[in-house]
């Protein structure tokens, strides 16, 4: 029997838990709760996440799908849509006589292949006849040679459907046959409008009436607008010239060689080749090296002859008009535009597309002449021939005048010009409401009369120059500007 001592110091003695296996049947029970609990929890958690990304892929899918069905109505519409456009396509018939060897030939070949390109048009060329020197006329493009009486005329008409009629520099004889077919007829001028005091070479209008024969009449010179206005026609428009050469896409000329290059219709009037010898003279004078290329379909004997009186037809080419003319470009080193009046000059802007530096005459009136071109005054071929001779002498400068020549032509693009086209032709089909709105908003876009009464003035400050000069035409000294009315016929 333990005596009261040790039992006092037996209670006494703590009691101690040990971690090692747990004695208690609890603990592991909690454990395992805890753990099933936050199982539970993560499957729960798991479970909500996929079906919100069930809910969102579903979502996806069924949006996908919708947009799938619109997608296939939509094209269904476009489709028809492109059967109907290919049904109503508006037929469009350019009378031309010919298209080769002149600058009227080679806008009206790339005029009809772009109207074309864009699939809203049937596009005819109405020719005299059709040569092997042609300019290449696109492939969707319908040739037909000249039609010359009023049963082929209306024949050929009811057969293609045509809506609009368009006629250059009012050449044909048959407006009021077409007129009388209850179609639209455009008429396009492509020369200066005032260059009628220069020189009584071709007739264009035998009489001012004869602007009212048109639906509308196409000035590609925003100034002439002015004039026009002032002889009240209302049915006349500003289109700028389309480019032959897409100026982004064609090769610039290294410009090395001390080559100098005219192009174009060659005779000793308008286009001045005589000035471009007469400069070359003196720039053969000071290079004795340097060589002039002129290349035309016709060569005037009278340039000839001054060449020879001038004694450098061992410094000069003559080459025939060539459909590769680019190649010509990239040989040059300077580019001669000698023309006494320019509209849109068609050799200009394609010299300046292949980087050319360009010495022309300061006529200041079409809006090519404005930048990157080195101007002198009317018929100052000496300062021609020196401007010439600072170019060849110094790479470096020739290359930076060639340069901004070839940035220039940002000033216009041929989608502009097409789509500008195509809201003329909508206008009209539209009644005459829609046309004066079209009227308006061109003349808001280029036209300004300051400009366009100041470059009037000194174009026949030129004119008078002119006609002193050559005295080919009997010339009333301009005062003021009533003397338009008193023109009764043009002449260009």
């Amino acid at each position: 029997m333990k005596n009261n001592e040790d039992q006092d110091a037996e209670e006494d003695r703590p009691i101690i838990s040990s971690n090692e296996g747990s004695k208690n049947p609890y603990n592991g029970y909690n454990k395992k709760r805890i753990i099933t609990s936050k199982c539970v929890n993560l499957i729960k958690a798991i479970l909500f996440i996929s079906s919100i990304i069930f809910l969102i892929y579903l979502k996806i899918f069924l949006i996908t799908y919708k947009l799938d069905k619109k997608i296939e109505k939509m094209d269904k519409k476009i489709n028809h849509l492109n059967e109907i456009s290919e049904k109503k396509k508006i037929g469009v018939a350019f009378i031309q006589p010919a298209l080769y060897a002149n600058g009227i030939g080679r806008i009206i070949t790339v005029l009809t292949e772009l109207l074309a390109k864009t699939g809203l048009y049937d596009v005819y060329l109405i020719n005299e006849k059709i040569t092997p020197n042609d300019f290449k006329v696109y492939e969707e493009v319908k040739r037909v040679i000249q039609i010359k009486n009023k049963f082929e005329i209306r024949k050929f008409d009811k057969k293609n459907n045509i809506q609009f009629y368009v006629l250059n520099n009012d050449l044909s004889e048959y407006i009021e046959i077409y007129k009388s077919l209850g179609k639209k007829i455009i008429g396009i001028f492509h020369g200066v409008f005032l260059s009628c005091i220069f020189t009584n070479h071709t007739s264009i209008y035998s009489s001012w009436n004869r602007f009212s024969l048109y639906d509308s009449f196409v000035q590609i010179i925003a100034d002439d607008y002015w004039v026009h206005k002032k002889f009240n026609f209302q049915n006349v428009v500003y289109i700028p010239n389309l480019y032959t050469f897409e100026h982004t896409l064609t090769p610039t000329s290294n410009l090395t060689g001390n080559n100098v290059l005219i192009v174009g219709r060659i005779d000793d009037v308008i286009k001045g080749a005589q000035f471009g010898v007469k400069a070359m003279k003196e720039v053969i004078q000071e290079i004795p090296d340097s060589q002039l290329t002129i290349v035309s379909e016709y060569h005037d004997p009278k340039i000839k002859k001054l060449v020879k009186e001038l004694n450098i037809q061992n410094n000069v080419k003559f080459m025939p008009h060539s459909h590769n003319i680019s190649e010509y470009y990239l040989k040059a080193s300077v580019l001669i535009v000698a023309s006494v009046s320019e509209s849109f000059p068609m050799v200009m802007n394609e010299g300046k597309a292949h980087g050319l530096p360009i010495v022309a005459h300061n006529i200041d009136y079409s809006p090519s002449f404005q930048e990157g071109v080195i101007t002198v005054d009317m018929f100052d071929y000496k300062a021609m021939g020196k401007e010439i001779i600072k170019l060849l002498k110094d790479y470096n400068y020739r290359k930076k005048k060639g340069m901004e020549a070839k940035l220039s032509l940002d000033m216009y693009k041929n989608s502009e010009t097409i789509e500008t086209w195509g809201r003329l032709f909508r206008s009209l089909l539209r009644g005459k409401n829609e046309y004066h709105k079209f009227q308006q908003k061109i003349e808001q876009k280029y036209y300004n009369e300051k400009v366009a009464m100041e470059r009037i003035k000194r174009h026949y400050y030129y004119a008078q120059q002119f006609n002193k000069h050559f005295k080919c035409h009997s010339f009333e000294n301009f005062t003021d500007l009533n003397y338009l009315n008193k023109i009764k016929v043009c002449q260009i």
